[in-house]
């Protein structure tokens, strides 16, 4: 299978930054096709600007967008990776979310219904979090990024979440934990990897 890793981290030395190596080295040590597109090294401009209206609107696809596009046309899973702040995602993820995932690509109108065009793919989203998990269960935050994440943008355009893990109280997280988180996502990268004819049904999605 080939895996697309979208990252949105700014500080190549976070814990999320050593996920995606274990990440990469387990899915190729399985024998699985790994890109990563690291959006701030990549500096990606995520403003739709009126020059993209312009030109979408003229049947021309920017080619940073069109790139980006290709990458998951190729991809059969996307791993999402980044730190959640604000309750949502960094600005530059939204950003990649604004300009990449457009109408005709990710979903298309039928009438006043959308249909997701992506529905070969499936998702897996790594979140780090700063407070602890009881905190954010108290809140409904687990609730929230699962509607306006999961579902609002990746199964609005036809994708299948398949995985999305939180892990929490990362800022005051000991050795052990973080070693723990990091064998969570060994864990994921090899059971996904051994489900070879991609028919893998939920993992343990929204684990909370």
């Amino acid at each position: 299978m080939k895996h697309l890793i979208v990252k949105a981290l700014h500080r190549d030395e976070s814990f999320l930054a050593g996920g995606i190596e274990k990440l990469v080295e387990t899915l190729k040590k399985s024998g699985e096709t790994a890109h990563v597109r690291d959006l701030y090294h990549e500096q990606f401009q995520p403003v739709l600007t009126k020059e993209d209206f312009m030109a979408l609107n003229n049947d021309r696809l920017p080619s940073d967008i069109a790139l980006e596009q290709e990458y998951i046309k190729n991809a059969n899973i996307l791993w999402i990776v980044f730190p959640v702040w604000w309750s949502s995602m960094p600005a530059i993820l939204k950003g990649y979310i604004d300009r990449v995932f457009l109408s005709g690509f990710a979903y298309k109108m039928h009438g006043d219904r959308s249909v997701g065009l992506l529905t070969d793919k499936k998702v897996i989203i790594l979140n780090s979090m700063g407070m602890s998990r009881e905190e954010y269960k108290k809140t409904g935050m687990f609730d929230a990024l699962r509607l306006t994440i999961d579902i609002g943008i990746f199964e609005f355009s036809g994708m299948q979440v398949i995985e999305h893990k939180y892990f929490t109280s990362i800022m005051s997280a000991t050795h052990a934990l973080r070693s723990k988180y990091l064998d969570e996502i060994v864990r994921l990268a090899k059971q996904v990897a051994g489900s070879k004819n991609n028919n893998q049904k939920t993992l343990g999605k929204n684990v909370a």
